[in-house]
């Protein structure tokens, strides 16, 4: 084959439109983004990968290729290329008192008062990108309880739980649907001691986790001539705080790209072409209990003089991106490659906080004694992502000729997208050699001429559509030479069918 041999850079667009003369190899893996109208054939190597520029680094998520003939020897991958998924949650980090104590959780203030003490709960991730993108969950709750305070016969421990950690995100949707984020851990309010007391002047309540964010909805059609990118999954919820603050959960899962491939002849798929989802990733972890140094100054000296803090909630794991889109459409087709359009699996949960033991041996003023703080719970799972689309166009349906292997499933639960092969899809097509024509020019800007060079007084229809079919312009005559106006037509390619006398021809028209 005769053409240029090119460098994906070369091609390199983002979400421009590109125009191209001649047949176009590409020979070594390199990114491509954008829409390319080629006047000749388009191939890719076997052995070579051309990446889909994704949307969240400078590109548009999708690749289009228009050409006369292409064929796919090697892989598209447009893994993760689609709609963003939501940023993570916080994690918890602030505390507070109501009684102006604050610092008591993590040292002594006012040993002789009583006084409460609140932590945070995490904070939820952010819903995905796109019109099938998982929904944010919910912060956790606040933990409070009572500060140490010293008496004189007796000490009170003081007894400060976890908070809890963020729901998981939703998992995306396209062709199929997502699945729901699970709630976040709960923070931890148990507490035992032995020849200790805790605090009565205030209730311990332990934080509780966030509710988990909902699926998306699914979108598009099954069978319709629309393709779209996959959505992205919310962001992972961030863990609850104690003694030591929550850390930040993690960005939900990119959706799964775009690839469009229409030949005007010829469609062969040895290859693969994959737009895979993202996986969600891990929630946010909590923070762990402690405990401060003793704040009384008396004999005893015992646990009883501390501050104590319980683990605190892990946040749930961030949701997964769905599967992307496929369409493939030519007159005749051979397709026999892999194509994938899977969704992601929704992240794990954060790690629950710990809790911590406090021992004291005894002296002679007092008997040996010790306390422990729960554990607080980890955080569950964000959704999964569920299945993309893939679309397959052809003229003729010749049995064995696209048998293509698909895989549309959701990731985990979430449910399987849509796999449609669609025949008769092009209007019929007879080129005889009596009907001669010329066009020019083309391509064009704003009008093309079309000259039917023996059409002898005869009544000549001319219908301009474009790439899908639609009918954008008929047009019956007499005259051998017709302007059609291309004013108002976006820029791309267009299908000119003209029949006279019996017979039918068409041809591609460019508009700049």
């Amino acid at each position: 084959m005769n053409g240029a041999v090119m460098s994906c850079t070369s091609l390199f667009s983002q979400c421009d439109t590109t125009y191209l003369t001649g047949n176009q190899t590409i020979n070594f893996s390199d990114f491509m983004s954008g829409v390319y109208y080629i006047d000749g054939d388009f191939t890719i190597d076997q052995g070579v990968t051309v990446y889909v520029k994704p949307f969240t680094s400078g590109g548009c998520g999708q690749l289009e290729i228009h050409a006369d003939n292409i064929t796919i020897k090697g892989e598209i991958n447009g893994d993760y290329a689609g709609f963003p998924g939501g940023n993570p949650g916080n994690g918890a980090s602030v505390f507070s008192s109501a009684t102006g104590h604050s610092s008591a959780l993590t040292g002594c203030n006012s040993k002789d008062d009583a006084g409460i003490v609140s932590v945070d709960g995490g904070k939820a991730g952010v819903a995905g990108s796109g019109a099938g993108s998982g929904s944010g969950g919910t912060d956790g709750s606040t933990g409070s309880g009572p500060k140490q305070r010293c008496g004189n016969s007796n000490d009170t421990y003081g007894m400060i739980p976890g908070s809890g950690g963020a729901g998981g995100g939703g998992g995306a949707s396209y062709g199929g649907t997502g699945g729901p984020g699970t709630a976040g851990g709960n923070g931890s309010g148990v507490h035992a001691g032995t020849n200790s007391t805790v605090s009565p002047e205030y209730t311990i309540l332990a934080g509780n986790g966030g509710i988990g964010g909902e699926a998306g909805s699914i979108y598009g059609t099954e069978s319709g001539d629309d393709i779209e990118l996959g959505s992205g999954g919310a962001g992972a919820g961030g863990g609850g705080r104690s003694y030591d603050a929550g850390l930040p959960g993690t960005r939900g899962g990119n959706g799964g790209g775009l690839v469009v491939l229409e030949a005007v002849n010829e469609l062969t798929v040895e290859g693969t072409i994959s737009v895979n989802g993202e996986n969600g990733s891990v929630g946010g972890h909590a923070g762990s209990g402690g405990a401060t140094e003793k704040c009384c100054s008396d004999g005893c000296d015992d646990c009883g003089e501390a501050n104590m803090s319980a683990g605190a909630g892990g946040g749930s794991g961030a949701g997964a991106g769905s599967g992307g889109g496929i369409l493939l459409r030519s007159e005749t087709a051979v397709i026999s490659g892999t194509l994938t359009s899977t969704g992601g699996i929704g992240g794990n949960g954060g790690n629950a906080g710990v809790g911590v033991t406090c021992n004291y041996g005894g002296n002679i003023f007092c008997s040996s004694g010790n306390i422990t703080t729960g554990n607080g719970q980890a955080g569950g799972k964000g959704g999964d992502g569920g299945g993309g689309r893939i679309k397959i166009f052809t003229g003729l349906c010749s049995p064995g000729q696209v048998n293509p292997v698909t895989s549309v499933d959701g990731g985990g639960n979430a449910a399987q997208g849509t796999y449609a092969h669609v025949c008769a899809a092009f209007v019929g097509v007879e080129a005889l050699e009596e009907l001669r024509f010329s066009i020019y020019p083309n391509p064009a800007s704003s009008f093309v001429t079309v000259e039917l060079l023996n059409a002898n007084g005869a009544e000549n229809k001319l219908m301009l559509t474009d790439t899908k079919g639609a009918v954008l312009l008929t047009e019956m005559t007499t005259n051998p030479t017709i302007t059609l106006p291309l004013d108002g037509l976006n820029s791309g390619m267009y299908f000119l069918t003209i029949q006279s006398n019996g017979q039918t021809v068409a041809t591609k028209i460019i508009k700049q």
